[in-house]
């Protein structure tokens, strides 16, 4: 369930923030011209996970996919098969070893995680954190206010196409991404995004 909790927490949730844009300008405005042109994206992903202390806890790799407005598709096929599907409305996490699938809502204030990135609302991304750059196409990013799944983001690019994000939570725990053979702006059906529910499968409801 840890893979499950880690890639939900990724994807979707909590509440939303009023605070005002922070960071310098000049920053936020980068993040936004690397942003803005993004309406789908299609790459390969492995996932590491340390705690604190820089051991590593747990490593996934497969299939990241996503198209605005809040469709995604985070397919695990290695260690362990594992799929996060949503159309923007409803959300499911499938466990074939466990022959479970649960349905939830897809909460559209999705300021609390990193899929705010990737909304096409940029306007509420501005809101929601303090925005700077390290280097050149690496920017980290904080909440502003409390209630955010982790404590700081950080997302790279490489020729304008996002390569990695990173985020640290409250223990110190550090979840890596890194995206490869990335594709920018592709064609994806709608029905990617929608998830059949195998038959002999346990449905759980969290509406």
């Amino acid at each position: 369930m840890r893979l499950i909790k880690s890639i939900a927490a990724i994807l979707a949730l909590v509440t939303s923030f009023a605070s005002q844009a922070g960071g310098v300008p000049e920053d936020i405005q980068q993040l936004r011209d690397l942003l803005q042109p993004i309406t789908s994206l299609s790459a390969q992903f492995k996932q590491q996970i340390t705690d604190a202390d820089g051991f590593e806890m747990q490593a996934s790799e497969g299939l990241f996919q996503i198209a605005q407005p809040n469709k995604l598709r985070w397919i695990v096929a290695q260690p362990m098969p594992q799929q996060v599907i949503s159309d923007g409305v409803t959300l499911w996490l499938f466990d074939p070893d466990l022959e479970q699938v649960v349905i939830q809502p897809f909460d559209a204030n999705i300021e609390s995680t990193p899929a705010i990135l990737f909304s096409g609302d940029l306007e509420r991304l501005d809101r929601a954190y303090f925005i700077r750059q390290l280097s050149d196409g690496v920017f980290t990013l904080t909440p502003e206010q409390g209630g955010s799944l982790f404590t700081g983001l950080e997302i790279g690019f490489a020729d304008g196409v996002p390569s990695s994000i990173a985020l640290t939570d409250g223990l110190g725990q550090v979840t890596r991404i890194t995206f490869t053979e990335v594709a920018y702006n592709p064609v994806l059906a709608d029905d990617l995004f929608v998830f059949e529910i195998p038959t002999d499968v346990d449905v759980i409801r969290n509406d």
